[in-house]
């Protein structure tokens, strides 16, 4: 308790301490702590947690941390001070998320991770994802298949350090390891960003390098590429894949102009994170991991998933 003491008189000597939001005798509270809400992929994933929560009649916070790792903790910390019930966390970073995972743990408030990872996973409740490493491969083996195992490729990567950075990148060069006739060319992350995507791609087409296909870690900095590529008049020439499945992507892959994305079953993933908070608030034993099911879109299945 003295470190709890600790942290509530910091939060409110730099003013960050704050009232949780009230809740109805007998509901239990439930933090959402977000890497980020500026992309399709959050957005949708922070959705499927809200209406879920409400389901099961949880009253929920949700927080963005900016794509800020000390801020999200920050924010974790607050929460803990607070006294919620639970909290399920996005996070920023898989090395920056641990003083927070740590400080659930010690406190006894169920940590439950989403889509991303920590580095001290173990000391967290439960994990409820996808295997970004199969979601990587799964991708570039798509894009390998399309090139005929040979060309110069494009990536487009995530924060760097993130979860799904870390993961997609090491799916990437097993299928790439494999393919010895296929040369990465340019490889830099964009920070899931449409617009950093879109800058980054025009410098590298002004190089006038070859690039047979860019390869992205997120739909966002795919359809940033796409523009980049339209506006030299090479869409003839360069494939482009994403990854989320969000519904510009998938309108996009529709109308042509995007090869295909993974769909990481995002909604799905949200869904089933407040189903085991629900769990092991209610006492229930609850697994270490839950794994959702990814699968490839393009041209050719397209139809069956667009709302």
């Amino acid at each position: 308790m003295r470190v709890l003491l600790s942290i509530v008189l910091s939060l409110a000597a730099i003013g960050l301490f704050v009232a949780a939001a009230p809740a109805s005798a007998g509901e239990r509270t439930v933090a959402l702590c977000m890497s980020h809400m500026s992309n399709a992929f959050t957005i949708e994933m922070s959705d499927a947690i809200k209406k879920r929560a409400a389901e099961l009649g949880l009253n929920l916070i949700v927080n963005d941390g900016g794509k800020d790792a000390a801020r999200q903790v920050g924010q974790i910390e607050t929460l803990i001070a607070q006294g919620v019930d639970g909290i399920i966390v996005e996070a920023v970073s898989v090395d920056g998320i641990q003083p927070a995972v740590n400080l659930a743990r010690e406190f006894d408030i169920p940590f439950v991770t989403v889509n991303q990872k920590a580095t001290n996973q173990d000391r967290a409740t439960s994990f409820v994802g996808v295997s970004h490493e199969d979601g990587g491969e799964l991708e570039m083996r798509e894009a390998a298949k399309a090139l005929g195992g040979k060309g110069a490729v494009a990536l487009l990567l995530g924060p760097m350090g993130s979860d799904a950075q870390i993961g997609r990148s090491a799916g990437y060069k097993k299928v790439l390891d494999e393919n010895p006739d296929m040369t990465v060319v340019f490889e830099q992350t964009a920070n899931w960003d449409t617009e950093a995507a879109l800058k980054l791609v025009e410098n590298w087409l002004q190089t006038g390098r070859q690039i047979d296909a860019v390869v992205s870690q997120n739909d966002g900095m795919a359809l940033g590429a796409v523009k980049a590529i339209e506006d030299a008049g090479l869409q003839d020439k360069i494939k482009v894949y994403g990854l989320d499945a969000v519904p510009d992507a998938l309108a996009a892959i529709k109308d042509g102009r995007l090869t295909g994305t993974v769909s990481q079953n995002t909604s799905l993933q949200g869904s089933r994170s407040v189903d085991v908070m629900k769990d092991a608030l209610d006492g229930k034993q609850v697994p270490p991991e839950v794994i959702v099911e990814q699968l490839f879109i393009d041209k050719s299945n397209v139809d069956q998933y667009i709302k």
